[in-house]
This record gives C-alpha cells, structure tokens and sequence, in this order.
C-alpha cells in the first residue's frame, strides 16, 4: 500500500469536496472539480493498475487503489472517480462493486463523525444526547457497522490483489454485500440520532446518507451479492470450505492512511493453508466429522482432556509461547488457524480452552518465573485446566464490584468470597482469581492470585444450565489459604491486568464460530439443488463470515505486534455475537426449503440444541451492552 499516493490523494479529494460540489453531485449534475481531479491524473493513475506500460505510470496496487477510493466516498463522494476507472483484467461488475465498498466505507466514517460532532454538542434535558446510554449504545453500533464496511474494502482487495478466481469473486462478493447492508445500518441509525434537522436540505448529513444510499445499489446491492453468494455456497457443498479457499499471499497491510479503527489486512500464507490442511487431517483421523452435529454444536463445552492432551501432543496447544516454557513459538496467525478448523468442525476444547486462551498469556505477561514454569508447559501438553473467577453474586457485568477478599496473613492470604459462573471450575486445576487484597473503591485494590482448586475451604456447587448440561458452577472460598507466591503481577493491578486480557478473549474466531455446526448441517440439507429463495439468508451468512474472518485476523497480527485493540475486540465480539446468534433463526427460517428426506431429526435436533446455546452467546466475554459501553469510551462519548 502506498501511503504516501493515499496522502496526496485524499489531501486533493478534500480540498475540492465543498459541500456546493457535493449538492450539485446530490442534483444528479457532475459535480466542479473534476476538470481538477482529471488533470491530476488520478483517474489515469487508478486505472493504470497493473499497467506500468500505460503512458508509463506504475501500476498502484489493489490496496492503494481501494484506499483513494474510500477517501473519495470519506469527502461525499461526489465525482464519478471509480466509473473512470476501468482494468482489463478484472470483470468490470466486480471492479465496480469493490471500489463502491470502499467509497461505501469513507462515507459512513464521516457519517459517524457527523453523527458524534451532534450528539455531543445537541443538548437535551440538560445535557449532551451523547451521555444518554442509549444514544451511546446506538453510535456503538454505528461503529462497529463502519469497522466492519472497512474491513470489507479489505476482503475486496485481497480478492483483486491476487490472482483472481471464483474464490477470489467470492470475496468481491462479501465485500460489497458487507459494505452495502452497513451502508443501510448506518445511514439509519444517523438519522435517528439526528432527528428532524438530519432530514432538511440545508443540514449537511443528507449530502452523506444520501450518497450512501446510492451507493449501496451501485455494482449491484446487498441483495444480489447474497443471492450470488448463496448459490456459490450452495453448489460447493460448505461454507466453510468456500470461505477458507482464498488467495493466498504473504503480506499484512496497516490500516491505511485516515482509518479510525485498526484492522489490518492480513492474507493467507500458503504456509497458513498447509497447517490448515494438516487439522483437517487430525480431526478426520480423530473421526470427529463422522460425529453427528447436534454432538459437535456443543464445542465450547464439550469437556474432553484426552482431545486436549492429543493437540498437545500435536503442539498445537502453547503454540506462541517460548520453546523454554512448553510452547512451540508459533506466530498468533498460525494458532488462527488451528482454532478456526477446531471450531469450525465442532471439536471439544472446553478442557484446555481458558487455560490456553487467557491463564497462559497472562502469566507470560505477568506471572513469575516460577509460576509460569510450573503451569505453562503443563496447559501446552493438555495436562492443567484452568478457570477464571471474576464475577460474583453481586458484580456479573459490574466486575468492579465485587466482594471477595484476600485478608494478608503469615506467608500469604486468607481469602473468603463467592464466584459464579465458573465456567468448569469443577475440572479445573488452578483459578485465576481477581479479588480484593487492598482497601479501595471500584477499580482500586484488586489484585490477580492464582489459586489451586483443590485447597482447603474451597467448594464448589453445580449450575445446571437450560439443556440440563452443566458447565457453570459457583465456587465458595471460606478462609482459604493462598501462599504470597501466588500473587500474579504487582499487588493492586489487578484491574488493569484483566483488561488487559480480555482482548485475547474477546477478539478470537470463538466469537462468531460457535454455532457454525449448524449453518454447515443446514448447507448440506438445502444441497446444491436448494431453491433460488434459499440463496440470499446463505449468501448473508456468508459475507459476514468473510469479514469477520478478515477482522479477526487483524485482531490477532495486532496482539502479536504487542498492541492492545480493546477498542476493536469488543466491535469484533459484538458483530460476532450477533451473527452466532442468527444462525439458528436462518435455519428455522430456511426449514421449508429442505427436502423432506433431507429433513433428518439430527437436523432439527441440531437446530434445538443451538437455540439453547444462543442466549448465552451476548453474555459470555462480556454482555452486548458492556461492549457497546466500551465502544462508546473508544469513540470518546463516555
């Protein structure tokens, strides 16, 4: 990507996008400037891509090329940029569509930034509508929808940058059926926010909303991507496989220049699709494909330590963590991959799970040398589980809260207190315990102890959840004894520690892959024969997929480069949760269209089993609503 082109050209686009050009744009006229903007050679330049024997300009590249794009829509859009911007080597329906996902994506960045200028300074009831909590909620959710429509202008340029193909089309597809449906969810939510002033000429938010909505239908809407991406679906037999069948490359790209959110661009490396294949392999030998769905929907909780201690042995457990300490140094995009396959087809990694995702990282990151060599090659081998007390009683979303304390003794502490919703505390072998060891108010005085679960005074009582499954427990500690080895990073942080891991909790495949079982079952039964009217529901899934696929992968490059997107893991968790939880509607949705013999009850039990699961899946790693809190501190308006 070429940030310094991007520069020149946004800085030009800007300087000629007065709003009198955009309202001509808006009166169906071309708007003044583009004698400017032609003159420059922008239009040549773009077009030239690929090209370096065109009047001798180099070719851009696809990144670049998307990123003028959508500094183009970011000013309004209001010169015919990507109509004058033709390339041979691509079909020009899907050039089209991906530089529209791109002016897609700059527009509704300004509409967000329109959108929060009026809600913090418009007063009501005494005081800006931007403290209101719902009005914090609902530019939340305007932001996540802008993240995702620019992680589409990502998806798309992966699909022109490489060779392409109809894998590679797939991915134009996703992108602009992405970017158009936000483009709607944005464009809607603005004006609500605004009220009657976003609807007059004279405000300038209509120069925007209205250039969104144009642009959703050009190249083709949301509508007809799905209906296009269904039946590709469809005729390939999985989703799955036709999303993870991508171009491969072997660069990330930054987010570019101007981008509010950090999403970088991270391709599939051939060495990515190798270890890909490899767990294919090792889930088939393990026979976990031949297990019937409504078994493999209930991944997160299925609890099996000899599966755990088989990826261990597999080193496919620990992966990034130092050869020293058990691990297998790994990059994080490579441990990706393996939680994908695993999710994806449904394997038990409830045993290992917290201990790999979070106990591990933190201890890397805060734990002494002596606890991290006493439990981290034990969890990479499969052989120590973990579980996690935060929330109690009294504090579930309110972790701040909570009572537990750890009164200072002799050697160590005396701690006393209830934890709830211990997910498998009754396997576990040590617990991250977040308490208080210091007087203090909310945040302050909390420290982080790591706790064997079998001390004395510690017990443990069942919580049988809606399936009769059970999973959750809650775990009482009656003056229990914790040597001050145990203490895990500096007395009193342990506030900033937890939130410093919960984007590894928050931002992974797990998010948006829990309830994948049951779309793959339900590809299968509508079969490649499906009506035409089962196309579009698929072909939504399908784009969402892509892109948080896209978005997850950037989650991932960031935590390796030691950054901590907080901010965009809890965009990343809310859009995933929405999507899990709409797959089972989908399938019921979609039910008619399955024939009869195809309509089997490990379908239906399938479908049952996953709409259990789905209420849980905006409560876990933190509740809708404590994410769009998040994402409102993020956008600076709590």
């Amino acid at each position: 990507m070429d940030t310094v082109v991007i520069d020149q050209a946004s800085r030009m686009l800007a300087h000629e996008a007065s709003d009198a050009r955009l309202r001509q744009a808006r009166a169906g006229q071309v708007a003044d400037g583009w004698d400017v903007i032609e003159a420059a050679g922008l239009p040549l330049a773009l077009a030239a891509e690929y090209s370096a024997e065109t009047d001798g300009l180099p070719g851009l590249g696809a990144a670049t090329i998307l990123a003028i794009a959508r500094a183009h829509g970011r000013v309004g859009a209001p010169w015919p940029l990507a109509e004058a911007m033709t390339n041979p080597i691509f079909p020009r329906t899907h050039w089209l569509a991906a530089l529209a996902a791109a002016e897609i994506a700059g527009l509704c960045e300004t509409v967000l930034a329109l959108t929060l200028d009026w809600t913090q300074t418009r007063q009501q009831f005494g005081k800006p509508l931007s403290k209101n909590q719902a009005v914090q909620h609902s530019l939340a959710q305007m932001a996540a929808e802008t993240a995702a429509a620019g992680a589409a202008v990502g998806l798309a340029g992966l699909g022109l940058g490489l060779a392409l193909s109809s894998s590679d089309e797939a991915m134009v597809a996703a992108a602009k059926a992405r970017a158009s449906e936000a483009a709607g969810v944005v464009a809607a939510l603005a004006h609500q926010l605004h009220g009657a002033i976003g609807v007059t000429e004279d405000y300038r938010l209509q120069l925007f909303t209205r250039a969104l909505w144009q642009r959703r239908d050009t190249a083709g809407s949301e509508h007809l991507w799905h209906q296009q991406l269904g039946a590709d679906v469809l005729k390939c037999g999985s989703l799955w496989r036709l999303v993870t069948d991508e171009p491969l490359g072997d660069t990330a790209e930054t987010a570019s220049t101007g981008d509010r959110f950090r999403f970088p661009v991270v391709a599939e490396t051939a060495a990515h699709a190798a270890l890909r294949a490899q767990v294919r392999s090792f889930l088939a030998d393990e026979n976990l494909y031949a297990l019937p769905p409504e078994i493999r929907a209930h991944s997160w909780n299925g609890h099996s330590p000899e599966f755990s201690r088989k990826l261990g042995a597999r080193g496919w457990l620990g992966m990034t963590w130092p050869k020293a300490l058990g691990g297998h140094e790994n990059s994080a995009l490579e441990r990706l991959v393996v939680i994908e396959e695993l999710l994806a087809a449904g394997a038990p990694v409830a045993a290992h799970w917290i201990a790999d995702r979070q106990t591990g990282p933190l201890l890397l990151k805060y734990g002494t040398p002596a606890q991290q060599a006493a439990l981290l090659p034990a969890i990479a081998r499969g052989e120590a589980f973990a579980c996690i007390g935060m929330s109690e009683p009294g504090s579930g979303s309110d972790l701040a809260a909570l009572t537990t304390r750890a009164d200072p003794v002799p050697g160590g502490w005396r701690v006393s207190g209830t934890k709830l919703w211990t997910t498998y505390a009754h396997k576990a072998h040590w617990m991250i315990l977040l308490c208080r060891t210091q007087p203090g108010e909310r945040h302050h005085g909390l420290s982080q102890l790591l706790v064997a679960m079998d001390s004395p005074g510690i017990t443990i009582r069942p919580i049988i959840d809606l399936m009769g499954d059970h999973h959750f427990n809650e775990v009482h500690f009656d003056n229990v004894f914790v040597p001050a080895d145990a203490l895990v990073g500096r007395e009193g942080d342990g506030w900033a520690q937890v939130m410093s891991e919960l984007a590894f909790e928050r931002s992974g495949p797990e998010r948006f892959l829990s309830t994948l079982v049951l779309l793959e079952a339900l590809v299968t039964a509508l079969g490649p024969d499906a009506p035409p009217a089962a196309h579009p529901a698929i072909g939504r899934a399908a784009a969402h997929l892509m892109v948080l696929r896209l978005m997850a992968r950037g989650m991932a490059f960031l935590l390796e480069q030691g950054e901590d997107p907080a901010l965009e893991a809890a965009m990343v968790k809310d859009l995933g949760a929405s999507f899990e939880q709409s797959i089972p509607e989908l399938a019921r949705a979609l039910l008619p269209h399955v024939p009869p013999d195809r309509l089997t009850p490990s379908l239906l039990a399938t479908i049952a089993t996953t709409t259990a699961i789905a209420p849980m899946v905006s409560l876990r790693g933190g509740t809708r609503e404590i994410l769009r809190g998040i994402i409102a501190r993020g956008l600076g308006v709590r």
